[in-house]
């Protein structure tokens, strides 16, 4: 079955984090949305200039059934009602809540890691940081998957892409990205 996915792009996203996993799902039945905190461009952490397609404020929580959070300075996208309630809303309904590296802040400041094992790759020195602080149970682990919450730090976003993809297909990744993990002269 067709899935509605949303990827939250917002200032200093790295973008790296999630291109693996937006590649591969070029091949598969799933849309992709991006949804920023306004409709103004942001700027990723390889200076690229990104347009979303819709903002938070206009987004049908119905209508989504995946919301991928890469990392960057995630305390960009903390604070934002709209994106509280779409988070909120979508964990109420078990719809896949994925997020990587510093992404899990927005997750926790949703309040959605509460009671959750979770990772990220953020510290006491990291302004996001504030977003996971005394939330849920973090791990030392790459990627950790509890229910449908799937957190990874942001150097294991090929785990992260096979993970993700495992939930939207519902079952096992039918083709591993092997050619992003083995280099070939392919």
């Amino acid at each position: 079955m067709a899935k509605s996915v949303y990827l939250l792009i917002y200032d200093t996203f790295a973008e790296f984090e999630v291109t693996v996993l937006l590649t591969a799902m070029r091949g598969t039945k799933h849309t992709l949305t991006t949804v920023g905190l306004s409709p103004e461009p942001v700027t990723t952490t390889g200076r690229l200039t990104v347009l979303p397609e819709v903002a938070i404020d206009a987004v049908k929580p119905k209508a989504v059934d995946a919301l991928i959070v890469p990392g960057g300075d995630a305390s960009h996208a903390m604070g934002n009602e709209d994106l509280r309630a779409l988070i909120q809303h979508l964990d109420a309904r078990e719809a896949l809540l994925a997020a990587i590296c510093g992404g899990p802040a927005v997750l926790g400041d949703a309040g959605v890691l509460d009671d959750r094992r979770y990772t990220a790759a953020l510290g006491p020195e990291d302004a996001a940081y504030t977003g996971i602080q005394g939330r849920g149970t973090p791990e030392p682990e790459l990627l950790v998957t509890d229910g449908n919450v799937v957190t990874a730090v942001g150097s294991a976003y090929l785990s992260f892409a096979e993970e993700v993809l495992r939930h939207l297909d519902e079952g096992p990744v039918v083709e591993p990205l092997t050619y992003f993990r083995e280099p070939s002269l392919a």
